[in-house]
């Protein structure tokens, strides 16, 4: 077989997170597309949810990229296996699947462990060679009933070599609304930040690229707004003024630009002058933390005076300062994350970021919280910053996520939007005003939460205590009748074991009771983050229409459940469901025949 086409996709991860309004993609897969398409192969991207990845699109792939961090993994194993299933060839890439390989080979067929610019187009020359990917670096692969993985997943990237990104390849570009290009000048960092593991994906060492490559992308944006991804973009300060330089010097005015930096780069002066004179907006710094303690613990080499004087030699340029905090660590305390946003607050940081400490495989912290046995889950949708997910030592589980949310609603209260008008202008209120709306969201949204994390804790637990819960509220409609239809109408029972659900339905799918029953499922299931079986035995559809509304509502629940099953008789109709399902996306649930 020719492996041609080839999709790529970039989940999105569920629910509301610090990033989930930037419209701004990840450059990974328009790379790798670009460096793929040099090499002849016809390429397709698609970021963002399930609903705007085209079935007939990724079933008439010849093979399928998936790339993903903790939070995206689940939604990527869903699709992977939705794709698997129809016999379409699945490689999962990125963060997550690097660190554990093990767990996404369960899903894929191919998993490329650290950077993939080499090992993607060596797999695929292998494949379409007909010769055995024993030799493509950093590869783990089925051979037979066994996994193998294969050495060199440390095979860093030459910068200079590779194309520029091209977003063009996504699909659903236009829909994203792009109003920030992204650019990337360098990969790897030399710090060791304890909670990272950026530094074990890309290296402690810095690899840049060329100025006079980036000066030529650059003139590509002139008039619009950059972000420079680089995790430290004036790492090396000599070769940042000398790319500001060529940008004044060959007239590329940016609208905006934006980059994370580190505190030390407010002490030179000159570059300080040079990213005001090329329209530096804003800078992304990690202050992490204002506790000595926790600093330490971090590993993060500054301290409060430094974090202070920062803030003001920005702000007298002119350049918002985005400051980003994790909470959680072992210093950590009520008092200290209260102090941290009174800290804010004084130093006039324009916006802040309150995560809480998420220990990522990959980094050392993960692999502490591994050995000390404090990990409350793996649940990797939850590794998103702003859900618990592991035992803290000065505070517990559930005062941390009750101080975080509340740190965020005093910052971006009401009455602190206007703090930095004088400063910075109308536009720091502006995203302060973002920010409080955004905190209220989240909070509405994962009010479910509070009772998981109990359980988690061994406190309380979310479950019902027995199906007859749901039976009973559904009994009233047990004795109507519908058109020629002479049972009853609707019998459900709802159960669990170890955390999963199991839903019983048998009887007729009409309006009245597919309302009752998603009203009632919804009342009784958590809100988010659950693994849910559907049985049917026997059920029959009014109509067409039924069955397509049925369909619907088991594609809303698949956006809720970590993963949704639904087991059905051969000769039941539920059997005509997949074909009843319109929908040119990618169902949401997995359909399982049974002819027991």
């Amino acid at each position: 077989m020719a492996f041609k086409k080839i999709v790529l996709i970039e989940p999105e991860a569920p629910g509301d997170h610090v990033y989930s309004f930037v419209r701004m993609p990840r450059l990974g897969l328009p790379l790798l597309g670009a460096l793929l398409e040099e090499k002849g192969y016809q390429v397709d991207v698609f970021v963002g949810k399930r609903k705007n990845l085209p079935r007939d699109v990724l079933l008439g792939a010849d093979l399928v990229g998936v790339s993903t961090t903790s939070s995206t993994s689940y939604e990527a194993y869903r699709i992977s296996r939705y794709l698997r299933n129809n016999g379409i060839p699945v490689i999962i890439g990125g963060i997550h699947a690097t660190f554990l390989p093990d767990e996404a080979m369960q899903y894929a067929d191919y998993v490329i462990r650290g950077e993939a610019e080499y090992s993607f187009t060596a797999l695929l020359e292998a494949l379409n060679e007909g010769n055995p990917p024993e030799s493509v670096p950093g590869l783990s692969y089925w051979k037979g009933d066994e996994v193998v993985h294969n050495t060199g997943n440390n095979c860093w990237t030459e910068v200079n070599s590779l194309p520029s990104p091209d977003l063009s390849l996504i699909k659903n570009y236009e829909q994203q609304e792009l109003r920030v290009y992204p650019l990337m000048t360098s990969r790897g960092c030399p710090y060791d930040c304890s909670f990272c593991s950026v530094t074990s994906m890309f290296g402690r060492g810095f690899r840049f690229r060329d100025n006079e490559l980036m000066v030529k992308e650059l003139e590509k944006y002139h008039g619009h707004n950059v972000f420079f991804v680089d995790d430290n973009f004036a790492a090396n300060l000599k070769r940042t003024k000398e790319m500001l330089r060529m940008m004044l010097e060959r007239n590329i005015s940016l609208n905006w630009w934006g980059a994370q930096v580190r505190t030390e780069v407010a002490r030179d002066q000159e570059l300080m002058d040079l990213m005001q004179k090329t329209n530096c907006g804003q800078v992304y710094i990690g202050f992490e933390s204002i506790n000595p303690e926790t600093l330490e613990g971090y590993n993060k080499k500054q301290d409060i005076e430094e974090i202070k004087e920062s803030v003001k030699k920005f702000h007298s340029k002119d350049i918002r300062v985005h400051g980003m905090f994790v909470f959680g660590g072992d210093g950590d305390t009520r008092e200290t994350i209260r102090e941290t946003v009174d800290f804010a607050l004084r130093a006039r940081i324009d916006t802040v970021q309150f995560l809480i400490l998420t220990p990522l495989p990959g980094s050392r912290q993960f692999d502490q919280m591994v050995e000390e046995n404090r990990l409350l889950t793996r649940n990797w949708e939850l590794y998103d910053g702003h859900h618990v997910v592991f035992k803290p030592k000065k505070i517990s589980a559930e005062e941390l996520q009750e101080e975080t949310v509340k740190a965020y609603k005093k910052f971006y209260s009401f009455w602190n939007w206007w703090n930095n008008v004088t400063l910075t202008g109308i536009s720091s209120a502006l995203y302060r005003g973002i920010g409080w709306w955004i905190v209220r969201r989240w909070e509405k949204q994962n009010r479910w939460f509070k009772p998981v994390l109990r359980s988690y804790l061994g406190q309380d637990s979310f479950l019902p205590e027995s199906g007859t819960i749901l039976k009973r509220r559904i009994k009233a409609f047990k004795y109507r009748r519908v058109g020629p239809f002479k049972e009853n109408l609707m019998q459900i029972y709802l159960s669990h074991r170890e955390g999963v659900f199991y839903l019983n339905i048998k009887g007729v799918i009409n309006k009245n009771t597919l309302k009752a029953l998603y009203r009632e499922v919804n009342r009784t299931v958590p809100g988010r983050y659950f693994d849910l079986v559907i049985k049917t035995e026997g059920i029959k559809f009014t109509s067409e229409k039924a069955a397509k509304k049925f369909s619907h509502m088991l594609n809303n629940l698949g956006d809720r459940a970590r993963q949704l099953k639904v087991v059905c008789r051969v000769e039941d109709e539920m059997q005509k469901l997949a074909e009843k399902n319109s929908s040119s996306t990618l169902p949401r649930f997995d359909l399982t025949l049974d002819s027991k």
